[in-house]
């Protein structure tokens, strides 16, 4: 993982989303100077756009890598690949001292070299083209696209990596001759074994989402949870594709669970809105037979408005509140007066200052009987 962090991202992406509907091959290598807790050497391989092998310069053995990133039992390529490999480590050294050199990094430190090697095939599984390109600390180095017919180099300005005539013509013949066989038997091999991955077919759910903003509508056209990721995504505005230049419109990217994703996003002004059009999101893609539609039409859509008081109506909402207030004012007093007058019917002539002892009971006191003398 640590060779996708480091290759550049953008030259990376541009060449996934841009590949052909076959497969392809890839081996993404890293070469480290200095100090660090990762091997000298590293490569990862990947079947299209999955990580099928990794290998690295201490073990010196490819090793397989599944669905969840962990490494299983050796993956065999043969000795030619191991041979390959060590060529490519002994290169990039090279090659590193060379840009430090040039660049006069003479301090210590942690220092790149790194390599993305791509080989595809078509969907009829003729092969394509062969890609090298090299990476130095960072910078894009130089470069080599071999195809059926052509070998084309492509050194950046400022290095000396630069081939002569010969030298072209060495490599083309090293590419035709040994790495073309080689990579068409190794991409038939990973397909065999990982065709439950690579060759299946999910399709895209299909969605289209409304909501306010900007003063009128953002409308997004989004396709989710689909493999493998080419897609065509459509957004039609009664029937007739809205422009490209019109909207928002991102790249396929990785859902996190294997799958793909893709939206595209127009934003509508109100004046548009009113005009009712009927938008619809349409994808076409592998695992569809037809055209996968969605559709929405403007005038089921509601804007949120805050409106705005007029001065009379908030006055005449506080005059209402302060009647309100002064009703209760005026019922909790006449209830208050209401509880004393039944307080002193209750106990005339009761004095306030009246306690009674605690503990001791009241009792009914009476007058004791005459007594009647006989005479």
């Amino acid at each position: 993982m640590f060779v996708l962090q480091l290759m550049s991202g953008s030259l990376l992406l541009h060449l996934v989303m841009n590949s052909g509907f076959g497969h392809s091959l890839w081996g993404l290598a890293t070469y480290i100077s200095g100090p660090t807790q990762f091997p000298e050497f590293s490569m990862v391989l990947m079947l299209d756009d999955i990580q099928v092998g990794y290998y690295d310069s201490e073990t010196n053995k490819v090793m397989k890598v599944g669905a969840g990133g962990e490494r299983g039992e050796e993956l065999d390529l043969g000795q030619l690949a191991l041979d390959m490999l060590l060529k490519s480590m002994m290169e990039m050294r090279r090659r590193l001292d060379i840009v430090r050199k040039q660049l006069n990094l003479t301090s210590p430190g942690v220092y790149v070299q790194q390599r993305m090697f791509v080989f595809e095939v078509q969907e009829d599984g003729q092969p394509d083209f062969i890609m090298v390109r090299n990476v130095a600390n960072g910078h894009d180095a130089d470069s080599i696209h071999c195809n059926m017919t052509h070998f084309l180099y492509g050194g950046g300005d400022g290095w000396d990596f630069r081939l002569d005539t010969m030298r072209q013509l060495y490599e083309q013949m090293v590419f035709s001759n040994i790495y073309l066989p080689f990579c068409v038997q190794t991409l038939q091999r990973l397909l065999e074994s990982n065709k439950h991955l690579v060759m299946r077919r999910v399709r895209p759910r299909l969605r289209l989402l409304s909501q306010p903003g900007g003063g009128g509508a953002q409308i997004t056209c989004l396709a989710t949870d689909f493999y493998p990721r080419h897609i065509n995504l459509t957004l039609l505005r009664d029937g007739e594709p809205v422009d490209e230049e019109e909207m928002t419109v991102g790249s396929v990217l990785p859902n996190g669970n294997g799958l793909y994703q893709l939206r595209k996003t127009l934003m509508v002004d109100e004046e548009e809105l009113q005009r009712k059009h009927k938008y619809t999101c349409a994808a076409s893609h592998l695992s569809l037979d037809n055209r996968l539609d969605v559709s929405w039409r403007a005038e089921s859509f509601r804007l949120f408005r805050v409106h705005v008081i007029s001065a009379p109506v908030v006055l005449l909402v506080v005059v209402i509140l302060l009647l309100v207030l002064m009703m209760k004012m005026r019922k909790r007093k006449r209830s208050g007066s209401e509880g004393i007058s039944m307080e002193t019917q209750e106990s005339p002539g009761a004095s306030t200052d009246e306690r009674s002892e605690p503990g001791v009971e009241d009792q009914e006191v009476t007058a004791p009987p005459k007594q009647i003398s006989s005479k």
